[in-house]
């Protein structure tokens, strides 16, 4: 993907307001980032969402210049840590993630690409799982990883990351969908599994470099746990948990959904 096409949907990501689905919505109007870029004001006004704040952020020379400098101090960065950087325009972009209703407009990679081509199974469950759901879980990933299932999850502790291992240990192809920066270890425990997943999986983040894993990022990555896979695993959830957020962004999306009793 041309560095100037990257440069252009980051720039956009850094506008102050615009999420994905109103950067859909721009890019859809005007044919490219570019062309929302540079549109002028009455243009952007007709866009539905695109408020007069937006607007002002899109327009005024200091918000936009302060946005493109920092597209372009994240893409120097990018080579130097092996990190890819996947916006719409790009074949890698996972063609399963573009059916949901708000899809990421970058995703940060970091890992084996090819991951995003397989088809995929999520897997999610409880922080604090009990024995036998950890076993579960591991050993379900494991026979869809010898059967060249990816298997996706959330590298949380407890499901996700027995999720992860047993994908791992069958040498299988799996992907941990970060609430966070790709550059940042969470949880801190997970350390030795976020080095592996670089290795022998693939790291995904639609948060920039450094972004702290604040409360609020956890149930927007999930998202994009059901919206890669063709269906969703639960493995032990309480009535509260986050799982249930991605089985519930999992029917919205049209997948299957199956529990572990």
């Amino acid at each position: 993907m041309r560095k100037d096409i990257l440069q252009d949907w980051l720039t956009l990501s850094f506008v102050d307001g615009l999420g994905c689905t109103l950067i859909h919505r721009l890019v859809g109007e005007f044919g490219s980032p570019a062309a929302a870029l540079a549109a002028p004001p009455d243009r952007l006004r007709r866009v539905e969402g695109i408020g007069g704040k937006v607007v002002e952020k899109l327009t005024a020379p200091s918000c936009l210049a302060k946005a493109r400098e920092r597209a372009r101090h994240e893409l120097r960065l990018l080579p130097e840590r092996n990190i890819s950087l996947i916006c719409p325009d790009d074949p890698f972009y996972p063609s399963l993630l573009r059916t949901i209703a708000d899809p990421p407009a970058i995703l940060y990679c970091k890992g084996n690409l090819d991951c995003l081509s397989r088809p995929a199974v999520a897997l999610v469950g409880s922080r604090s799982a009990s024995t036998y759901g950890r076993r579960a879980a591991y050993e379900l990933a494991a026979e869809l990883a010898r059967r060249d299932v990816c298997v996706v999850s959330g590298l949380a502790l407890g499901i996700d990351g027995e999720a992860h291992a047993g994908a791992l240990a069958a040498g299988g192809p799996t992907i941990g969908v970060l609430g966070c920066g790709i550059d940042v270890v969470y949880p801190l425990r997970h350390g030795p599994l976020f080095r592996e997943m670089e290795t022998n999986g693939l790291l995904v983040s639609e948060y920039a470099l450094g972004d702290r894993p604040e409360g609020f990022r956890f149930p927007q990555r999930n998202r994009i746990i059901s919206g890669l896979a063709l269906g969703v695993v639960v493995v032990e959830a309480g009535m509260k948990s986050g799982s249930l957020i991605t089985a519930r962004f999992a029917l919205e999306q049209g997948r299957e959904v199956f529990a572990v009793p």
